[in-house]
C-alpha cells in the first residue's frame, strides 16, 4: 500500500474510518528480494492500491472545476512512467519480476509523497476509498478477511465506470439533498450517524448550492468532460490489468455480498467530507440507475 511515506493515515475512532494527520517517515527502506518472494496476495494488494490513481485524479479534479477545490498535477506526474509500465505487464508483477516489483515499489512510495507534498490524501483517495472504507465500517467480521489494496481494486473498477458513465451523458440536474442527521442515525446508528454527519453536512447540497452547481455544470460541463478525459482510464482497461494479474475484479472475489456493495456505493459519500463522483450522480438522481451499482 501507499502509506509509508504519506503525513496522513486512516484511522478507525470509534467505528468510523476517518484521515488522520500522522507523523512523516524519517526513511522508508525495502528490500526488493524479499517483496518480490512475498505471498502474492501481497503483491496483487500493492497492485490494486496503485490503480486508483486514474479514480481518484478524476474525483479531485472534478472538486477542482466544479467546487474550486484545491488541486494539483505534481503528485500524479511523479507516478506517470512507472504507471504505464504497470499496465502493460501486469503479469510480471504478480510472477515477482524484479523491474516490475521495483516500479510497483516506486509507485506506491511515491504515492504516498504525493501525498505528503499536497498535506493531504486527496491525491490517493478518493470515491474508491470511500466505497472501501464504509465496507471496513458496516462489513460482516465473518466474512473473509480482505487486504486493503484487494478492496481497492474492485472499488477502482466502480469508480472508473461510475465516471465514464456520467462523462458520456449530458450535465446531470442537482437537486437538494434530502439527507438529514436522522437519516444517516436510522443507517449507521446513533453515535457512528453522528459522526458522519458532521462530515456529511458540510458538503450537503441546500437549495442555493443546487442552483449554482447547475448553473456551473451547464458552463462548464464540456471543460469538466475533456480535462477528465485527458486523466481517465477505461473500466475496461483497469478490470484487465487486475485479471492479468490474477486480483479480484468483484465483489463476490472480496466475499461480499451484492447487495451490500450495492449499499457501499450508495452511502460511501456519507462518511466523509469529500466531494467525488459519488456525490454528484447521488445529488443528480442517477446514482440508482447506474451500472456500476451492478
Amino acid at each position: 500500500m501507499n502509506g509509508y511515506t504519506s503525513v496522513n493515515a486512516a484511522i478507525t475512532v470509534e467505528g468510523h474510518k476517518k484521515s488522520l494527520p500522522a507523523q512523516a517517515a524519517a526513511g522508508v527502506f525495502f528490500d526488493l528480494e524479499v517483496v518480490a518472494a512475498a505471498p502474492v496476495r501481497l503483491i496483487r494488494a500493492g497492485l490494486g492500491d496503485s490503480v486508483c490513481r486514474c479514480t481518484a485524479q478524476a474525483d479531485w479534479l472534478l472538486a477542482h472545476l466544479l467546487l474550486g477545490r484545491p488541486y494539483r498535477t505534481a503528485p500524479f506526474a511523479l507516478l506517470a512512467e512507472d504507471e504505464a509500465a504497470l499496465f502493460e505487464a501486469p503479469e510480471a508483477v504478480a510472477e515477482g519480476d524484479p523491474e516490475a516489483i521495483r516500479r510497483l515499489v516506486r509507485t506506491l512510495v511515491l504515492s504516498g509523497f504525493g501525498m505528503t507534498l499536497c498535506g493531504g490524501s486527496d491525491p490517493a483517495s478518493q470515491g474508491e476509498h470511500l466505497i472501501s472504507h464504509y465496507a471496513d465500517m458496516m462489513g460482516d467480521p465473518s466474512w473473509p478477511e480482505t487486504l486493503h489494496g484487494e478492496q481497492i481494486g474492485v472499488t477502482t473498477l466502480t469508480m472508473a465506470g461510475l465516471q465514464e458513465s456520467l462523462l458520456d451523458g449530458p450535465p446531470p440536474q442537482v437537486q437538494p439533498s434530502p439527507i438529514d442527521e436522522a437519516a444517516l442515525i436510522a443507517h449507521f446508528g446513533p453515535e457512528l450517524g453522528r459522526s458522519c454527519w458532521q462530515e456529511f453536512r458540510q458538503k450537503r447540497v441546500d437549495p442555493g448550492a443546487a442552483i449554482h452547481l447547475n448553473h456551473r455544470l451547464a458552463e462548464r460541463w464540456e471543460e469538466i468532460r475533456r480535462r477528465i478525459a485527458s486523466i481517465h482510464r477505461a473500466p475496461q482497461q483497469l478490470r484487465e490489468t487486475l485479471q492479468r494479474a490474477g486480483a479480484a475484479i468483484t465483489p463476490e472475489g472480496l466475499g461480499w455480498p451484492r447487495g451490500f456493495y450495492r449499499d457501499a456505493v450508495r452511502h460511501a459519500r456519507e462518511i466523509r467530507n469529500r466531494y467525488t463522483f459519488l456525490d454528484l450522480a447521488a445529488d443528480g438522481g442517477v446514482l440508482e440507475r447506474l451500472d456500476a451499482l451492478g
